[in-house]
């Protein structure tokens, strides 16, 4: 059970929240105590920015009536402004988290954009932010579940852009941890292995390359049954074909692809 926590009443608090690898919220670096209710309130809010109460208290509470989950979101509200002040703020019926507290999701989904259009971030600091845990692992409400594969899927194309945009610069060994991140986190997902390949590629790695290929292929027909795409098979073909004629039949060359 959650021990009843101490209000933080002093102004100018710096408030962060975590959402991967665990809930947390801190205030000037210290951790606080906030009970489930209250987590889950804040937690709704940063993944889903500014809303109204009624699309609060219907996410929050789905299975209670309109006048207890009102009922909860009033007390969860009401806890908040007097035992986290600057953390959330109300205008009109609209509820936001205060734009000055730091999430790590906005983290991510700002380092994503900008790794689409921006000049490269810091190559570590955005490893270690994509390769960070699970969105609120143990949750499993629906709006959870929803936003967890929605960051999934955000980490993975992100970790993908890395991957290129560091190989095209010329940081090999930064677009390998990028793109076997990838890997690591799905390791079914064609995407990234095509990554992966490619920077082996670049690297001179030619038989790491086909050896990331080959087990690739085998995994796939083994747990789905399915094919690589010709996209795959096209990277590894100048490899599979460079070697003597004479040494293979022609046959083993179309087998080995």
């Amino acid at each position: 059970m959650d021990s009843e926590p101490v209000p933080i009443t002093g102004n100018g608090a710096r408030w962060s929240l975590r959402l991967f690898e665990g809930w947390q919220l801190r205030s000037d670096g210290t951790a606080v105590v906030v009970a489930y209710r209250e987590r889950r309130l804040l937690s709704l809010l940063a993944l889903q920015g500014e809303r109204p109460r009624a699309h609060l208290a219907g996410l929050l509470w789905p299975d209670s009536d309109e006048s207890r989950a009102h009922g909860n979101l009033r007390a969860a509200v009401w806890r908040v402004q007097h035992l986290l002040v600057g953390v959330l703020e109300e205008s009109q019926g609209m509820m936001r988290l205060a734009p000055d507290v730091r999430v790590d999701v906005h983290e991510l989904r700002d380092l994503a954009h900008r790794l689409a259009s921006a000049a490269l971030p810091d190559v570590e600091h955005a490893l270690h932010v994509l390769h960070r845990g699970t969105l609120l692992p143990g949750w499993y409400d629906d709006w959870v579940l929803e936003e967890r594969e929605q960051l999934h899927q955000l980490r993975l194309r992100a970790l993908e852009t890395l991957a290129d945009r560091l190989l095209a610069s010329g940081d090999v060994d930064g677009a390998l941890q990028a793109a076997m991140g990838a890997v690591t986190i799905e390791p079914l997902r064609e995407s990234a292995h095509r990554a992966l390949i490619r920077v082996h590629l670049m690297d001179g790695n030619h038989v790491e390359a086909v050896r990331v290929y080959r087990a690739f292929r085998l995994r796939l027909s083994t747990e789905l049954g399915i094919s690589v795409s010709p996209q795959i098979v096209e990277l590894v073909r100048p490899l599979q074909t460079s070697r003597p004629m004479h040494s293979r039949h022609p046959r083993q060359l179309r087998r080995e692809i």
